[in-house]
Formats: structure tokens, C-alpha cells, sequence
């Protein structure tokens, strides 16, 4: 695990952070995979560009905000609320952000929401599992400690083992070791996981209208609901015991009761 990528270039050393690229490579997969299958949902270039422009700016600001409310204690000297740095930024904020966006978008242009929702389950699951990527490298988001056959050994500074679940050095002298779980691959293996069967229904289209995203929905949470206990998060007690869980339970409550009602929906068209 290298946190940097060094390379010559007409003389010159560069240097790439391992989290920077795979953020990189995240919006590039999310945005190459978007467009053809919005194309599909009949959204041109012209119009899908734009909107996911405007996704992305919405999804940092959200996952910005949900962020400082859950973690406040993190905003101070090296991270403000408007710094724009890649740190500090919560998912599920930056997930209702983007979603609100597009349901915004959808209803001043007058198109269903739907089938671009579920167009965009291939993008968010791939472009997910190649940001967990990156913070495995960077050694962010880490797991608890752990003596499990599971655990990873993560080289630190010495002086930092009380900060787990920060940003730590992968490399670095008079450094120690300490195995935690790696949270970061079992949320990556889990998104692609998921991700698969619901692909396969939405493709053969035995999903109706907005059943990818709520299949998929339903499923990304309870992977999350289901590695919280293993995650390190410096977060005040109440969020980490009962805000996260209940917000993982509702979502999953909610996606199902959707998911339930457009089937019922579907039948109903078909039989009209």
C-alpha cells in the first residue's frame, strides 16, 4: 500500500495522493457510465452533462453539511466548513444532496425521476467502491482495532495510535503497526456485491420504474448498518448509537415500502 505516486517527468518529481487519484478515477468512472445510461433513459449529452454537474456540486455540499452536524468537533483550524479539501464529507450527505437535485431538476423540466434514478445505480455503486479504494490506501475510514484473522496492519507515526479512525500515514519512520479492520474493502466488496443482481434485473427490466435505485437503496444501507459497529469514528456517542442506526433502519423501512408500491403500480398499468 503506497498513500503517494512519485514519477519523473521532463525532470520534474510529481507526486499524486492515492486518494486524490481514486477520487479521480471515481467521478471519471461515475460520469463515463452516467451518460450513455441516461442516454438510454432518453436523456441527451446536451442535458445529462449539465445535470450531473450539478449533482456532484450538490452532493459535496450536502455530504459538507451532514458532516459538520454529526461531527462538529472536526471544524477548527485544518478544516473549515467551506474548505475544499477532500476530508470531512459524509456519504449519506452528499447522497440526499445529489438526490434532491435531480428530483429538483426532474420537476422543472417536467421528466419522471425514476428511470434516471436508476440509470444512476450503476455510477454511484462503481464510482463508491473506487472512492472505498482510495481510502484503504490513504488509510482514512478505517476500522476498530482488532486481533482477527480480518485485521490489516497499518504503519503509523508514533504518538498517533489514539487516532484511528483520522487520517494516518501508510509509510513514515519510527513508526508502529496496529491491525484494525479494513472497512474500507468489506464496504467496496459489499457495494460491487449488491450491485451485480440489481444491474441483472434492471437490464432484463423485471424492475419497475425506480426499482434499481430502491433495490439498490435498501441494500447500501443495510451493508452500512451492518459494518458500523466495525468502523472507528470519532463522532459524538448519540450519532454513532442511535442517529446512523435509525437513519440506516428508515431508509431501509422506506425503500422497501417504495419498492412494494411501485410493483403494485407496475401491475396495476399492466392490467389497465
Amino acid at each position: 500500500m503506497y498513500p503517494e505516486i512519485e514519477f519523473s517527468l521532463f525532470g520534474a518529481v510529481l507526486t499524486i495522493k492515492s486518494y486524490t487519484l481514486f477520487t479521480v478515477l471515481a467521478a471519471l468512472a461515475g460520469v463515463l457510465t452516467a451518460l450513455p445510461l441516461l442516454r438510454r433513459e432518453g436523456l441527451r449529452a446536451k442535458q445529462a452533462g449539465p445535470l450531473i454537474a450539478l449533482m456532484a456540486a450538490a452532493f459535496l455540499i450536502g455530504a459538507r453539511l451532514l458532516n459538520a452536524a454529526v461531527n462538529p468537533d472536526a471544524y477548527g483550524e485544518s478544516l473549515n466548513l467551506f474548505s475544499l479539501k477532500l476530508a470531512g464529507l459524509s456519504v449519506y450527505g452528499g447522497i440526499f444532496g445529489a438526490l434532491g437535485m435531480l428530483l429538483l431538476w426532474a420537476r422543472l423540466t417536467k421528466r419522471n425521476p425514476l428511470p434516471l434514478l436508476d440509470a444512476l445505480v450503476l455510477p454511484s455503486g462503481l464510482g463508491f467502491a473506487l472512492a472505498r479504494a482510495g481510502c484503504y490506501l490513504n488509510g482514512c475510514c478505517a476500522g476498530i482495532p482488532t486481533n482477527s484473522v480480518w485485521g490489516v496492519r497499518f504503519p503509523m507515526r508514533g504518538g498517533e495510535e489514539a487516532a484511528l479512525g483520522g487520517l494516518f500515514s501508510l509509510l513514515g519512520k519510527n513508526s508502529v503497526a496496529v491491525s484494525v479492520y479494513p472497512t474500507q474493502l468489506f464496504e467496496m466488496a459489499l457495494a460491487l456485491l449488491g450491485l451485480a443482481p440489481v444491474l441483472w434485473l434492471y437490464f432484463r427490466k423485471k424492475l419497475p420504474p425506480g426499482g434499481a435505485f430502491l433495490l439498490y437503496g435498501v441494500w447500501f444501507s443495510a451493508m452500512r448498518l451492518m459494518i458500523l459497529p466495525l468502523r472507528s469514528l470519532h463522532y459524538p456517542e448519540p450519532v454513532v448509537r442511535w442517529i446512523y442506526p435509525l437513519l440506516y433502519f428508515a431508509l431501509i423501512f422506506a425503500g422497501l415500502l417504495l419498492l412494494r408500491r411501485a410493483y403494485k403500480k407496475a401491475e396495476t398499468a399492466q392490467k389497465n
